[in-house]
């Protein structure tokens, strides 16, 4: 099952930081693609046309998104990410996957860091409580950049129609210039229908960058399935301290597995 988990995000990975068109999201460009309709449940040779069909057991889910974020710093600086998330799902485990590119207005196409992090959690008749850890792993080393890593508990309770949940993270930071940082998050989110899903939240952080003030964000987020495989997210976040972005804008598309 990992093995098909890679071979998922590999041609997902390739759709996101390539140059060419590939309108079946298979890895091969159009002008090369022999089989241009491809499901997204197909692993393709490279001519495009499937050799595998992948299968999930029922225990096992995936869902994958690509996304793009605008984010405002300040009045003269903004950068722009594309972004790819997988998550993969079995019984009460999961693990998370995240990579994005960013162009900024003095720096164009580079690499954020890749999010990596592994979850449980415990479900009970009215709430449940998630627990995790992960890594940021840089594509290079420059600059004195290492992998950092974090840890997370979540706890939720639910209603019929609201959702109320807490989340702390300590992150541990390597990096040269860098030092140890937390974040607190508190939301409530409430059901519209059965498909789709809005909440806002606040969150304080500590800097990563000694000296500097605390990081506080108001988030404002929304969801909706399709049907039971599409799904879209959007997102707005606006920072309340000086040492926050401006505010961010998030739009992100999904396909459940």
């Amino acid at each position: 099952m990992l093995k098909k988990t890679f071979l998922i995000y590999l041609i997902f990975y390739t759709y996101l930081h390539a140059e060419f068109i590939d309108d079946d999201l298979d890895g091969v460009a159009n002008e090369d693609d022999l089989c241009p309709n491809s499901q997204l449940t197909e692993i393709v040779d490279s001519k495009g046309c499937g050799i595998k069909k992948i299968t999930f057991k029922e225990d096992d889910h995936f869902d994958i998104s690509v996304g793009y974020t605008y984010l405002k710093e300040d009045a003269n600086n903004s950068q722009r990410f594309q972004s790819l998330s997988i998550d993969y799902y079995y019984k009460n485990f999961s693990i998370w996957l995240y990579s994005s590119k960013y162009n900024s207005q003095n720096i164009e196409n580079s690499f954020d860091d890749l999010t990596l992090a592994v979850y449980h959690r415990w479900l009970y008749p009215s709430y449940n409580i998630k627990m995790g850890f992960g890594s940021y792993i840089p594509y290079n080393s420059n600059g004195g950049n290492k992998t950092d890593y974090f840890v997370t508990i979540k706890g939720m309770k639910y209603t019929k129609k609201y959702n109320f949940i807490a989340e702390y993270q300590y992150t541990f930071m390597y990096d040269n210039t860098t030092q140890n940082s937390n974040r607190l998050t508190l939301s409530v989110g409430y059901n519209l229908t059965s498909k789709s899903y809005s909440s806002i939240s606040y969150s304080k952080q500590t800097s990563i960058y000694k000296n500097e003030k605390n990081i506080n964000n108001i988030t404002l987020y929304y969801s909706h399935f399709w049907n039971s495989n599409w799904f879209i997210t959007g997102e707005i976040v606006k920072g309340l301290s000086s040492s926050s972005v401006d505010y961010s804008t998030s739009l992100s598309i999904g396909y459940y597995f």
